[in-house]
């Protein structure tokens, strides 16, 4: 019974966050407002272990789909034009792409907690980035919004 109480006790932090799991929105826009074009809004976000993204896109040709992952943590693609929920159950800094639209620079960040893989993504960034041909500065200045 008293390892039962100890067990609980320690426990019982734990409880509501992961009873107070929260839905953030991430739009896929082909033009935001301020004539920004290919553009994940917002392009950075920050959540917390176990949240979920509703990535809603503006029209049939976007889409989001991981490139790069904390190890161990499962890659999603949402369908094309679809709206669709994701997830994130591993800590760690996500990158993310509109797959026909990546060369344009249409790529977004999801921190979820502490981003434990930051070398390995800035490594993996370094040689996906030759891919995009457009908005370079915008990601690069989206990337560097990720903190320890």
């Amino acid at each position: 019974m008293k390892r039962l109480l100890i067990t609980l006790a320690l426990l019982l932090p734990l409880i509501p966050s992961l009873l107070v799991a929260k839905e953030h929105q991430v739009k896929l826009l082909t033009a935001n407002a301020s004539g920004q074009t290919m553009i994940m809004d917002p392009a950075f976000l920050k959540i917390e272990l176990g949240d979920t993204v509703r990535f809603i896109p503006s029209d049939a040709s976007h889409n989001a789909q991981s490139l790069v992952s904390p190890k161990g943590a499962s890659a999603f693609s949402t369908p094309m034009g679809k709206t669709a929920v994701v997830e994130f159950k591993q800590e760690g800094a996500y990158l993310y792409k509109c797959l026909p639209h990546f060369a344009l620079g249409m790529v977004g960040v999801i921190q979820v907690g502490q981003a434990v893989n930051i070398d390995d993504f800035k490594a993996q960034w370094q040689t996906l980035q030759a891919g995009v041909v457009m908005n370079k500065d915008r990601v690069t200045a989206t990337i560097a919004k990720i903190q320890n």
